[in-house]
């Protein structure tokens, strides 16, 4: 599905993942504390906020953890080496 315009992407994220990544003590990071530390950097509008139905998430903490989920795909942060996957986060390699 096509991001919808004014909406954050997964591509639009990734130079603020690294940064959050970078700052953190030994450069990893759970996704929950990601998730809280990007909203503090990425002004998201209504549409980035919406929750999902059946799921206790937002459309933007799903753009997040799409980041584990999509680390086959090319342009990718774990598929491209920028990030690594661990269990319950990221770290940086």
């Amino acid at each position: 599905m096509a991001k919808k315009p004014g909406r954050v992407g997964e591509a639009d994220i990734g130079p603020d993942v690294l940064a959050v990544v970078d700052a953190q003590p030994g450069r990893q990071i759970t996704t929950t504390r990601l998730i809280s530390e990007l909203r503090k950097r990425i002004p998201l509008n209504a549409d980035d906020e919406e929750q999902l139905d059946g799921r206790n998430d937002d459309r933007f903490s799903q753009i997040v953890r799409n980041i584990k989920s999509h680390k086959k795909q090319p342009g990718n942060l774990i598929h491209d080496g920028h990030l690594i996957a661990i269990p319950r986060g990221f770290k940086r390699p």
